[in-house]
């Protein structure tokens, strides 16, 4: 790993000068401030990762002349290829601890996959039900809806059927998708409500492309005033995506590091109808920073969280980011990547645990065609069907 220390008047040109000196997959470790004959400054300490080819050829180049001692015409130590070997063992321990998450999660769907099976098995051979409700337990369950909430639709259904309305396998599904919607709360997305609305989420969730579809569709489609500011300045590229769309859709950019440039930016976008909040991406872990977020949103101006959440996640990772985000109150959902998935029933489960209602979906990466606004029907049409049409 390369590290520089800056000493810069603002965020600004400190963002400029890594981008310049380590380029844009650089990451800002720190930031603070300090006194000079100059007058007030900030430290800045960024970082960028070197590949295992990189760092050898600069110890090589270093280490070599002075530290290669030779035995019979062959050299005896190479700190190069010891340093070498030494990260390919550590990038080999990180992907075994990796992979051992990975198979936990592995092994839970095969337990779900067999238990589907033999439901199903089982449904087969004995043939039992009610107006083809058994084939509608089957179609639930190998969607991903848990057995449990399978279970409490067929009895609905078969409650509903007795009056002689449930005729097919059709209607069953039809009278399932109206008993989650029911279940389900609605989410107002006007704008009557907040004003400055900051996406929360862990990393890879979509903030950043979903801040830009928001921004451009209140922007471009509802003709409102719109300001962007961002917290993100530990990833420089993150900053150089959100400075682009801003400047297509023709709306201002603020860059807050901290409590008191966030305040300064909401000051400056004070004439906005609606501001949209980037917010860095940690992992879910990660309690320093969420709480270091959470003191540099403040509570002096009211705003409405809203936690994204991808559904290409596992239920557990899912429930997992609700939970540890319950320190922003967050109001809504905007689930993510709901192009990526062909099996989402567990969702149903997932919303009745979070109990808070979905504002939008993202279907894609085009900006800003790919999001819409979400309703009870849709989500339900989504469990039961995965159709977003």
């Amino acid at each position: 790993m390369q590290i520089k220390r800056y000493e810069v008047p603002s965020v600004q040109e400190a963002i400029a000068r890594i981008k310049k000196d380590l380029g844009p997959d650089a990451i800002i470790l720190s930031t603070k401030k300090i006194k000079s004959a100059c007058g007030p400054m900030m430290e800045v300490l960024a970082a960028r990762e070197l590949d295992v080819t990189e760092a050898a050829a600069d110890s090589r180049s270093a280490e070599a002349p002075k530290d290669i001692h030779m035995v019979s015409g062959s050299p005896s130590f190479r700190p190069s290829l010891d340093l070498e070997k030494n990260v390919e063992e550590l990038k080999g321990l990180i992907r075994e601890l990796k992979n051992t998450r990975d198979l936990r999660a592995e092994i839970e769907e095969v337990k779900d996959s067999i238990n589907t099976f033999f439901d199903v098995l089982g449904l087969k051979r004995s043939k039992t039900g009610q107006n083809g409700t058994d084939a509608v337990y089957y179609t639930l369950i190998s969607k991903g809806i848990s057995k449990d909430k399978a279970w409490r639709a067929v009895e609905r259904i078969k409650e509903e059927s007795s009056s002689g309305t449930m005729v097919n396998e059709e209607a069953c599904l039809a009278a399932v998708e109206n008993f989650i919607q029911n279940s389900l709360p609605a989410a107002d997305n006007s704008d009557n409500g907040q004003r400055v609305k900051v996406l929360i989420g862990p990393t890879g969730v979509g903030k950043t492309t979903t801040l830009a579809k928001l921004s451009a569709y209140h922007a471009l489609s509802e003709k409102k005033s719109v300001g962007l500011i961002t917290t993100d300045t530990y990833r420089i590229a993150a900053v150089d995506q959100l400075k682009t769309y801003a400047r297509i859709i023709g709306i201002p950019l603020e860059i807050a590091s901290g409590s008191r440039e966030f305040k300064n930016s909401l000051s400056r976008l004070a004439d906005k109808d609606v501001i949209f909040v980037d917010t860095p991406g940690t992992s879910r872990n990660d309690m320093v920073n969420l709480k270091k977020l959470r003191e540099t949103l403040g509570s002096e101006t009211p705003f409405e969280p809203n936690l994204l959440i991808s559904l290409t996640s596992s239920k557990e990772c899912m429930l997992d980011v609700a939970s540890r985000y319950r320190m922003f109150d967050y109001s809504r959902i905007i689930l993510t990547r709901a192009d990526e998935c062909m099996r989402i029933g567990f969702l149903w489960d997932i919303l009745d645990r979070i109990a808070r209602p979905v504002s939008y979906i993202t279907n894609g990466q085009n900006v800003p065609e790919d999001i819409e606004e979400a309703d009870p029907r849709k989500i339900a049409r989504l469990i039961v069907g995965s159709d977003l049409h």
